[in-house]
């Protein structure tokens, strides 16, 4: 992918073997994203082999890919198919294996599916009968995980490559129902009858009252088919997983898990959903996700774009132009002018801002390059923090500023993308639903086109979204990546990941390192092949403080008078009261959404929210 906007020339792995985790995953890993603890994204040995040192002799032969003059291509037969950096397997322990075995490390992966060219020769040894191809991006793959012949039969079931010209590389699907389950292959009429008996087939919000079938007699009563009360079913992850009918179901869904779809499958048995696993959903199960994107982030610097920082998003619903007119200056009220309100704004309008702003009545008012206000706690802004130490001219930063809910792409010092984003949600009164990002400075550590979140560890209930898009993994299981499962962007939304709309994560995504060679579904940062560096921050001490600001383009907090200081601390009081009364409300609205979901979907997410939120 091309940089899309250069403007200079407690998390827990699941290995993919596992039914869930195919179930889910389509990437290097399954993660339980965007919580604290866990082990980091890429340890995993699940694709690795220890052979010994001793692997034979070496030969080279011709590949017969079925073109001579052009360049042979292979297809990849595995759903994660792993790339090394050498014709050799990782050691699982370095200090015991042999020197041709030592540095060697696991680069990305592929898909099932993916047709990928390679060098016409291939390296024949011990440690892989099949041999090794070297692929033309770098990088080499045992030929156990591959096929020269492009229409082998077990290529029907491979998913389609992802979408590079949309927002989202996948369509997505939305589980409506408590115990749907997934299939391993298409049921016959009378095991669906069996395995979905009791099911509330496809209850929207609306009617999501109305009663399902009595659960069968004999037995206890599933997980499923008990009254959560219109709560998440309180089941871990492996509750789910069943050997029902000798295998068949692969897994009993939660409703609000998400699945990324492959394509519809009209059978004698009814019509499914095959999703990017190759599992088969029932299609009244799933109501299908319709995209839409509410917002662009601002490519800074590209041709025709005048807008520059500092910026400001509207992500109040209540949000309204000000005038400040002329006031009475014998009057405290009206000392720095007399407020108008003007005409309502719409959520996400972005405001040029001129630097300028003044407290009238307790409350700040920022100026727009149009002449007219907007309140400080109705608006997003770009506010960076310091750039890292140490930056070499150029260098690609990401700012993430959890005050603000803002990112900022640099190169060096210069800004060149400019967006608001969903961090974690934090509760100091809670910790079981404090979910806050970390700050400090990081890099990212590996990239994914799209991996499934999934996690029962949350306060609200378990909760999957396979293939969340445009995961760049910057510490543990932290991440920033799209969502589509929410429209909550400025304001503290996930389980601690970083949510971008889906096309700003695209853009992003293209434009930060390491960079993924073509065909690559993911990748890890290397030496040679860095990560972006991230730093993530609350807002900078205002200008003046110990704080040096922002060593960036942006305006950093404006100085103030100990008496304006403290007044405005009572306002904040005020209005942070009167905020949370309008986020409950929102909240409110916005669970709605996402519950339901159904008629206007526009979410996105790998963390975690009532029947989303990653």
């Amino acid at each position: 992918m091309r940089a899309p906007f250069a403007t200079s020339g407690s998390s827990r792995r699941r290995e993919p073997a596992s039914p869930l985790a195919l179930l889910l995953i389509g990437g290097l890993l399954a993660f339980s994203g965007c919580k604290k603890h866990g082990s980091a994204a890429g340890d995993d040995a699940s694709t690795t082999e220890t052979t010994s040192d001793d692997d034979g002799p070496v030969t080279v032969e011709a590949i017969d890919a079925g073109s001579s003059a052009e360049t042979p291509r292979v297809a990849v037969l595995d759903l994660v198919t792993p790339i090394f950096s050498k014709t050799e397997w990782p050691p699982k322990d370095p200090s015991k294996t042999s020197d041709d075995r030592q540095g060697v490390v696991r680069l990305g992966y592929m898909r099932r599916g993916q047709v990928i060219g390679v060098k016409p020769k291939v390296i024949k040894k011990g440690n892989c009968a099949e041999g090794w191809y070297e692929l033309v991006t770098g990088g080499f793959v045992c030929g156990k995980f591959l096929t020269t012949d492009l229409n082998a039969k077990e290529l029907e079931t491979a998913p389609h490559p992802p979408f590079t010209d949309r927002p989202l590389p996948y369509d997505y699907g939305l589980n409506l129902t408590n115990g749907a389950p997934l299939y391993r292959r298409r049921p016959f009429k009378k095991e669906r009858q069996d395995l979905e008996k009791g099911l509330a087939v496809g209850k929207t919000k609306k009617d999501a009252g109305a009663k399902a079938a009595p659960p069968p007699s004999d037995g206890e009563t599933p997980w499923y088919l008990r009254d959560h009360k219109g709560q998440r079913p309180q089941v871990t992850i492996d509750d789910i997983r069943t050997n029902e009918q000798g295998g068949l179901v692969v897994v009993r869904m939660v409703r609000g898990f998400y699945l990324a779809l492959d394509k519809d499958v009209s059978t004698t048995s009814g019509k499914f959903w095959r999703n990017t696993a190759g599992y088969l959903a029932p299609a009244d199960h799933i109501l299908v996700h319709k995209p839409t994107t509410e917002f662009e982030g601002v490519r800074i610097g590209a041709e025709g774009e005048k807008r520059k920082l500092p910026l400001g998003w509207v992500v109040s619903p209540r949000a309204y132009h000000y005038r400040i007119e002329e006031g009475d200056p014998t009057r405290a009220d009206e000392k720095n002018g007399k407020l108008r309100r003007g005409e309502p704004l719409e959520r996400f309008t972005i405001a040029q801002r001129t630097g300028k702003r003044v407290t009238i009545e307790g409350r700040g008012y920022f100026e727009t390059d149009e002449g007219w206000r907007l309140r400080d706690i109705d608006a997003s802004v770009t506010r960076p923090g310091p750039a890292p130490k140490n930056l070499g001219p150029g260098e690609k930063w990401i700012d993430i500023n959890l005050s603000q809910q803002s990112l900022i792409a640099f190169e060096g010092d210069k800004p060149v993308y400019a967006t608001i984003v969903s961090t974690g949600r934090r509760n100091d009164e809670d910790k079981s639903k404090d979910h806050r990002t970390p700050q400090g400075e990081f890099r990212v550590r590996e990239k994914h086109i799209a991996a499934t979140m999934e996690d029962d560890g949350a306060s609200d209930g378990p909760y999957s979204i396979q293939d969340v898009p445009w995961i760049m993994y910057f510490e543990g299981g932290y991440a920033i990546h799209g969502a589509f499962w929410h429209s909550r962007f400025g304001r503290e939304r996930s389980h601690g990941c970083v949510n971008m709309t889906p096309h700003d994560a695209k853009q992003v995504f293209a434009w930060a390192g390491p960079n993924l060679p073509e065909g690559w579904h993911g990748i890890r940062a290397t030496t040679e092949n860095p990560g972006t560096r991230v730093v993530v921050h609350e807002d900078p001490q205002p200008a003046g403080s110990n704080s040096s600001g922002s060593s960036a383009a942006g305006d950093s907090a404006p100085k103030k008078s100990e008496k304006s200081e403290s007044s405005e601390k009572k306002s904040d009081k005020k209005t942070g009261s009167s905020e949370k009364k309008t986020d409950k409300k929102t909240g409110a609205s916005d669970k709605k959404a996402d519950k339901s979901e159904k008629s206007k979907t526009t979410s996105t997410s790998a963390e975690k929210s009532k029947s989303t939120k990653p």
